[in-house]
């Protein structure tokens, strides 16, 4: 009996213009742009066809013209043989992850929490605001859990390097955190002299640094310049007025400064921007101005933690206002980024998820953020908690670990059948934790906005920066797909 192939349930199709459809699969991705032929072809196998019954059919293609679009579509998943069961792949692979996850093959990020304490006092800061188990809470009160000594940062970096080494991997990247990590200069140039780039350790190091900019000397600049540090500056705008000092003041001068010193010594910028309750009437168009006078080409947006946002505002509200930045920033050079952009970034790629260790959060298994204490959480956001850096067996083998690495793979209930379900992470673990109790929930509020933002990111792209395929009919020539 001849092979049947049927067009996969998961396959998503958006009409960019009369002729112009992007395709991708919800599960595998596979991102590309067709004409309106090669649609209707696909829709004929709605109903399962043979390769000789797709050409009865479809009487204005030929045989080669057949034959070459189902092996192409077939190797995207986007055709699939009569009633497979496409989850089964999925889940095989789901099988062999779970079986792996005590040995930590998934860890490659690790968030040093280098100070607890913070010069700044953020209107919107989540710190305290979304936690909710009683070790994050324990941890946060503890008079031994404010600064990282350089003893206690060396300890843990070599426990993890050698927990990474042990799975085969060769790469770590280090974020430094906090509070504000720069109030322990003295340990994070600890960290910077000593690992280096990590080669000593038979490694390769990368660094970045989340920070409010405010603390920012020669010194500072010229150590991130020489480490290949990327300093990611929390923004908003420069007419914000939600980042003040601790004395109630201004921090707009102070920060200002600091990006002029890391000018000098030619730093990487990225800016952190939030969009929330508290920016939004000034997140516009003047942060990507403002970001240009000092050098920055790359801004990650930050949508609002608090599910409440997206009650406040409409889904088209928050798309139209993050959609009209990242616009003039890609007409200035400058690019938005975030989880709801690493959506799109994944659906462009073709199994991704084989290679991956996380969707959007690293916070679901690949990522340790150690407190000054060595007690490790899923994240500087999240409640989550897996036991101390220095027993990685034991944290390794504990049933919340798993259950937040897993959750990497494995989607809520009411994700199934989503457009985007195989590439988001959903909303953030600590909002969750707090109003749930669980991260296996669906913020449904959020849900609307990643996919408006996804949609419109389809739409957007140009057919040169992506694969194309065109299927002329027969009276006009032909070259292969």
């Amino acid at each position: 009996m001849k092979e049947r192939f049927q067009i996969s349930k998961y396959l998503q199709i958006i009409q960019r213009t009369d002729n112009n459809f992007a395709l991708y699969h919800s599960l595998y991705g596979g991102l590309c742009i067709v004409d309106k032929n090669i649609k209707e072809v696909l829709k004929s196998f709605q109903i399962p066809k043979s390769e000789q019954e797709a050409l009865i059919i479809n009487k204005d293609f030929n045989a080669k013209q057949i034959n070459s679009f189902i092996q192409v579509f077939r190797s995207k998943n986007f055709l699939v043989k009569q009633n497979i069961d496409e989850y089964s792949e999925l889940n095989r692979r789901i099988k062999n992850i779970d079986k792996q996850l005590n040995s930590g093959c998934q860890i490659g990020i690790v968030q040093l929490v280098l100070s607890n304490l913070c010069n700044f006092k953020c209107e919107y800061c989540f710190i305290n605001h979304i936690y909710s188990s009683k070790e994050r809470l324990m941890s946060q009160k503890s008079s031994k859990n404010k600064m990282m000594s350089t003893k206690q940062a060396q300890i843990y970096l070599e426990q993890t390097i050698k927990l990474i080494k042990k799975n085969g991997n060769r790469s770590l990247s280090i974020q430094f955190f906090g509070g504000e990590p720069l109030i322990n200069w003295k340990t994070m140039k600890f960290v910077l002299t000593h690992f280096s780039d990590g080669e000593k350790y038979g490694i390769k190091i990368h660094y970045s640094i989340v920070t409010n900019g405010s603390l920012i000397n020669d010194e500072i600049a010229e150590y991130c310049k020489i480490y290949n540090v990327a300093v990611i500056v929390s923004f908003d705008s420069p007419r914000g007025k939600d980042r003040m000092l601790n004395n109630g003041k201004s921090s707009y001068k102070k920060i200002i400064h600091g990006l002029g010193i890391l000018n000098k010594y030619k730093n990487r910028i990225i800016f952190n921007s939030v969009l929330s309750d508290e920016t939004f009437e000034y997140f516009d168009t003047d942060l990507i101005n403002f970001a240009l006078q000092y050098k920055v080409f790359e801004i990650g947006v930050l949508l609002d933690l608090n599910p409440k946002f997206y009650k406040n505002y409409k889904t088209k509200d928050i798309v139209n206002k993050l959609w009209k930045v990242y616009l003039y920033g890609k007409q200035k050079g400058v690019i938005l980024t975030g989880y709801w952009h690493m959506v799109f970034q994944q659906i462009t790629k073709h199994k991704l998820f084989e290679a991956r260790n996380f969707k959007t959060c690293s916070g679901t298994g690949a990522q340790l953020s150690i407190e000054p204490s060595g007690d490790v959480f899923a994240c500087k956001g999240s409640s989550g908690y897996f036991g101390n850096i220095l027993d990685t067996e034991k944290l390794l083998s504990s049933k919340n670990y798993r259950k937040y690495a897993l959750r990497s793979f494995l989607n809520p209930p009411d994700c199934r059948a989503c457009e985007i379900e195989n590439f988001c992470s959903g909303f953030c673990l600590g909002p969750l934790e707090k109003k749930y109790g669980d991260i296996y929930v669906v913020e449904k509020n959020t849900c609307n906005t990643y996919k408006e933002i996804t949609k419109r990111l389809i739409k957007d792209i140009k057919i040169n920066d992506i694969e194309t395929y065109n299927m002329p009919k027969e009276n006009i020539s032909y070259s292969s797909l």
